[in-house]
């Protein structure tokens, strides 16, 4: 082999390594906090919303948590839909947003503006039954991870190394 052909064959191993360790797609990523098993990729690129669904554990009722990517690459919640305003649901809109009592009862908070770097969620060992919701599809975060597992929900640039390491949940590029 010359010189040159070594030089070339370097060249293209150095730019494969590039673009396979580069972070340059913006996906949510959802990973135990322990760091054990896998961690979840979700690709916003066609539904940059998403909810969170779980039983609340009091009440026994529906609670839809709704959020959004910002474009500093936050989690922005926009809304949240709840049955009861028993102990740990708001009863009103402090903080922002407008309370509203729909039509088929439930209450809702919508036009949120709270912003977050991450969100941190326990996985339900019991009650909860946490559901990650995209596009209309449920994905039951416990079918990724071991319940009672701290997950955390956070919007950042992933490489194809990543991508290829995580779990794709919504199977969208």
């Amino acid at each position: 082999m010359t010189n040159k052909c070594k030089v070339t064959f370097l060249i293209i191993i150095i730019l494969f390594f590039s673009v396979i360790l580069t972070p340059f797609q913006t996906c949510l990523v959802v990973e135990p906090r322990n760091k054990e098993g896998k961690f979840a990729i979700i690709s916003l690129k066609q539904f940059p919303t998403f909810s969170i669904r779980y039983t609340h554990s009091i009440h026994l009722s529906e609670v839809e948590e709704y959020y959004k990517k910002t474009e500093n690459n936050h989690i922005q919640q926009t809304k949240l839909v709840y049955e009861d305003t028993a102990i740990g649901m708001p009863s009103n809109a402090e903080g922002g947003g407008d309370f509203v009592i729909r039509d088929d009862g439930k209450y809702m908070i919508e036009n949120m503006k709270r912003t977050f770097p991450f969100i941190d969620v326990r996985v339900g060992q019991v009650v909860a039954n946490h559901r990650f919701i995209l596009n209309n599809n449920e994905y039951p975060l416990s079918k990724y991870f071991k319940k009672g597992t701290v997950v955390r929900l956070e919007i950042k640039k992933v490489s194809l190394w990543e991508k290829w390491k995580g779990v794709s949940v919504s199977g969208g590029g």
